[in-house]
């Protein structure tokens, strides 16, 4: 179980798919993302706070890369 938690940037504990709440990794998590055509918040995480959206589809973080990239909302893309 904790060997996952330490690089989950995924804010929503209490999501039972969260790495911190079962054995299985990310794998749970995943899994439903594909089903659902989204990507897990924690590749949002990475570009910045995945904390400002309420969707999470393909779409949606290719929207949020190109927003990222043209720096919209005065920030830029970590590296």
């Amino acid at each position: 179980m904790g060997e996952y938690t330490g690089y989950c940037t995924c804010r929503d504990t209490a999501c039972p798919l969260h790495p911190s709440r079962h054995d299985q990794g990310c794998t749970p998590c995943i899994r439903k993302n594909l089903r659902e055509r989204e990507i897990p918040s924690c590749f949002f995480n990475q570009l910045g706070s995945a904390s400002e959206l309420t969707s999470f589809h393909f779409e949606d973080f290719a929207a949020y890369v190109l927003r990222r990239q043209s720096g919209e909302n005065g920030e830029r893309p970590t590296e």
